[in-house]
């Protein structure tokens, strides 16, 4: 009989975990009250930065780790739950520990998805399970540090209207009782979800306002979204002054949402449809990261946890990458986006920079095209860049398709490459050399994703947030040094790897960590921010 693996054991421990939660006992009172725990543990996070001395704002970090546990509560609620059933009264000890099961689950994430993929030594001492990620810790931290100069050192943005009314009421009133939604006037709703929806607007989108999200333009999505976002905004803030079950994840008859919705969108008649497009029901190819209205027991919840990120856009566009009848449209405009490399490698001294160069065999028979290339005449060199442009990742499976993207990217290259034979006819245009007098480098380029694999492949990748902050160069031969020659970040010296230890159940799992020794650049330089059109 073949023993079984420790990647096999911990899929099993993955399925056990979970499924052997005392709440799902509780039926259709399961996931409120488990949303409710992540509530209070999100509101204590608060409060614990506030008196260290940090910002109010729980919008970061803390933010960032209750919605992976809402998200991950949710999906076992409906894979493992039972909503058409009453179910017995949930105990809070229930509730804590399906909550600390999704806080701790992150480990156990890690290793099953590098372990589905063969990127993780996996082992099983007596000790519990190690998980050592095959993937450079130095390219982990070059792209955490680079995330955090542009798109977590975004500027906040300013706009009206004014909450301190709204804030100054809602600190006036004592909610109590199971009443607490009727206590906070329409105005003061109002004034939320004008605000959220003008950040929404005032916020720089990288695809067109026509762009096709899933039946509607991403122009008429925006301020439905803000209004979502300014009703959960709301509930929020008074369950911070007065925590209760009924404003901490308010729940809405789907009528009665779309009337709310309507109030502040009266001339829109796709409401419908956007609800349709962010619900969900616990269906296979969808999160709740991506879907973040959950219907449970014939109620839409209004989880603040997961409308708190301040990258809707990423949110927007998985929501609408999931349905394959309006993905193509979308892959389309993400497609366009590729040509910002254009952009940016026109900037280097002495280089002519073509896109989407055709290439036909003798017969005149498509064979592909080249996305971008870019030619340094005086020195007869020259770069090929395969764009990929995947929305942006938020959790590890996200990641698994930006290198699933990268790995296309190295086949279309190899394919290309062994096809370049003499009689292959390369549409430059006209004047430029024969292509095969010029000495050419190929890579795969993404939009801000940088592979940390550790493969065999000819073909390099990089991002192009990598390539300008690499930017200004003299030369294209500058260029290609500062790339070849990538000062990384030093164990030791920049980070230190560690091991989290987590347990769950009777198991213990240790996952190779990173922990960033320096602080993190505050920002790039004025002008070169995402805000700006750079990426």
């Amino acid at each position: 009989m073949t023993q079984e693996s420790p990647y096999q054991h911990l899929r099993k421990i993955a399925t056990s975990a979970p499924s052997d939660l005392a709440i799902w006992k509780s039926g259709q009172f399961a996931l409120p009250i488990a949303l409710f725990e992540v509530s209070k543990r999100r509101l204590s996070d608060k409060f614990k930065r506030i008196k260290a001395g940090g910002s109010p704002d729980d919008d970061g970090e803390i933010g960032g780790k209750w919605a992976s546990a809402a998200s991950h509560l949710t999906e076992w609620a409906f894979r493992y739950g039972d909503q058409a059933e009453e179910g017995r009264e949930p105990t809070e000890q229930d509730a804590v520990a399906a909550v600390n099961l999704a806080e701790k689950w992150k480990a156990l994430d890690i290793a099953l998805n590098a372990g589905k993929a063969d990127r993780a030594k996996i082992s099983q001492p007596k000790r519990g399970f190690w998980v050592d990620p095959f993937n450079d810790p130095r390219m982990e931290v070059l792209d955490i540090l680079l995330e955090g100069v542009d798109t977590l050192a975004e500027p906040n943005l300013t706009v009206g209207p004014d909450l301190s009314p709204a804030i100054t009421h809602l600190n006036s009133i004592c909610v109590s009782g199971p009443d607490e939604s009727a206590a906070v006037p329409k105005w003061v709703v109002g004034l939320f979800v004008q605000h959220s929806k003008n950040q929404l607007r005032a916020q720089r989108w990288e695809i067109p306002g026509s762009t096709d999200i899933g039946g509607m333009t991403l122009d008429e999505v925006i301020p439905l979204f803000g209004t979502l976002r300014g009703i959960s905004h709301v509930s929020w803030e008074v369950f911070i002054r007065s925590p209760s079950l009924t404003m901490a994840n308010p729940t809405f008859q789907r009528s009665d949402l779309a009337q709310m919705i309507a109030r502040y969108n009266p001339d829109c008649d796709k409401i419908e449809r956007f609800l349709e497009l962010f619900i969900y029901r616990g269906q296979n190819g969808r999160s709740p990261l991506s879907a973040p209205l959950i219907e449970w027991n014939g109620l839409l919840i209004v989880t603040p946890h997961l409308l708190h990120d301040s990258l809707t856009e990423r949110l927007v566009l998985r929501g609408a990458s999931a349905d394959p009848a309006t993905s193509g449209k979308l892959g389309i405009a993400l497609g366009d986006l590729c040509s910002r490399w254009a952009v940016r490698l026109r900037d280097i001294p002495g280089v002519e920079v073509r896109e989407e160069v055709k290439i036909s065999d003798a017969g005149n028979k498509k064979l592909g095209d080249l996305d971008i290339v870019v030619l340094d005449r005086s020195k007869m060199q020259g770069l090929i860049v395969e764009a990929k442009w995947p929305v942006d990742a938020r959790t590890l499976n996200d990641a698994r398709k930006q290198e699933d993207a990268i790995d296309k990217g190295r086949l279309q290259i190899e394919r290309l490459q062994a096809q370049m034979g003499s009689d292959v006819k390369v549409r430059f245009p006209p004047g430029w050399p024969n292509f095969h007098d010029v000495q050419w480098k190929w890579i795969v380029g993404t939009a801000r994703f940088l592979d940390s694999r550790r493969i065999k492949s000819t073909v390099p990748s990089t991002s192009l947030r990598l390539v300008e902050s690499l930017l200004p160069v003299n030369s294209l031969q500058e260029f290609f040094d500062a790339l070849e020659n990538l000062t990384l970040p030093r164990e030791g010296e920049d980070f230190r790897l560690g091991w989290e230890k987590v347990r769950i159940g009777q198991h213990l799992i240790h996952v190779r960590t990173i922990r960033i020794m320096k602080p993190r650049p505050a920002g790039p330089p004025l002008g070169r921010r995402r805000a700006d059109g750079w990426t």
